[in-house]
């Protein structure tokens, strides 16, 4: 049974190369057990995304409080707590077999609003402070949030989709410009809106990556027409090339994030995170690491094109 369980557990997250340390220490473990207690009541991961929502605009409401390390303490415990919940979602419906594209653009949202909550509590006594137009520091550096964490989650999941074959239904596909327009035009309704947010979310994506819509497309395609020996040679050259880069794209994503806010927050100091990581040190690293992957590329699309000549 332990074995089953372990197996399960293996199976509930997206690979081992694409988790951080803290997740495979804290979210990934506890949000599994989540996991598992909400399969048996019969949950499904969106009640779990809402649920995370609602614990995270909690944080945010603790924040509010900057002067009391009581409430700091509680709005942190909320903000890692909403963290188990977002990761017990993806979780839920991998063993459950519930994953749709729809509960990944929902779940995108939910952590927007978290994301947009936090940031409205922890600057206020700020803007309050300094004056309205540090609002503009603040909107600037919440911009800013999201395009590091969209370009993290695009390496990410085209990591998955490459370098680990996951390829059905195109769950891991990261789509272009011109497949969310399709999304859109193809959909009604509440499905629509949310089709019309995540275009917004590729568009931010396709601005940071140096990967053209076309190399994408001639990767996709290689991989999804060669032979299996070919597409398993594929898939390890394409991990050769990018697993080194991942933990360096890892420093701008959602970990990185929520630590640094609870270090900054219990300093009284969330101006110099805002100004010091949101508007500097997480952008100079996007640019140098976009540098290395470009690098990166080359050389593989190189050495794919000495494969498919081979082949």
């Amino acid at each position: 049974m332990l074995v089953a369980l372990y197996n399960e557990f293996k199976n509930s997250i997206k690979s081992p190369d694409t988790e951080e340390k803290l997740d495979l220490i804290l979210y990934r473990p506890f949000g599994y057990l989540i996991a598992k207690i909400a399969n048996a009541f019969a949950m499904t991961p969106t009640m779990l995304s809402i649920t995370g929502l609602y614990i995270g605009l909690l944080a945010s409401y603790y924040y509010l409080r900057p002067l009391n390390n009581q409430a700091l303490f509680f709005a942190g415990f909320f903000l890692i707590l909403s963290g188990v919940f977002d990761s017990a979602d993806g979780q839920l419906a991998r063993i459950s077999n519930q994953s749709t594209k729809i509960g990944l653009v929902l779940d995108g949202i939910c952590d927007s609003i978290v994301t947009i909550g936090i940031y409205a509590a922890c600057s206020w006594p700020l803007v309050v402070s300094y004056g309205s137009y540090f609002a503009i520091i603040v909107c600037l550096a919440l911009y800013l949030h999201s395009c590091q964490c969209a370009i993290l989650d695009f390496y990410h999941r085209e990591y998955l989709y490459f370098g680990y074959g996951k390829t059905e239904n195109d769950m891991y596909w990261n789509p272009g410009i011109n497949d969310g327009i399709r999304n859109i035009e193809n959909s009604s309704g509440l499905e629509k809106f949310m089709n019309q947010l995540r275009l917004t979310w590729i568009k931010k994506q396709q601005f940071l990556t140096s990967r053209t819509d076309s190399q994408r497309q001639a990767m996709r395609a290689y991989l999804l027409n060669s032979s299996l020996s070919s597409k398993e040679e594929f898939m390890t050259l394409y991990k050769d090339n990018n697993l080194w880069l991942l933990p360096f794209w890892r420093l701008v994503g959602v970990n990185a994030h929520t630590i640094l806010i609870i270090i900054f927050m219990f300093m009284h100091r969330f101006d110099i995170y805002l100004i010091t990581f949101d508007l500097i040190i997480f952008n100079l690293i996007i640019l140098t690491v976009g540098f290395m992957q470009k690098n990166a590329d080359q050389k593989l699309f190189i050495k794919l094109k000495l494969c498919a000549h081979e082949d």
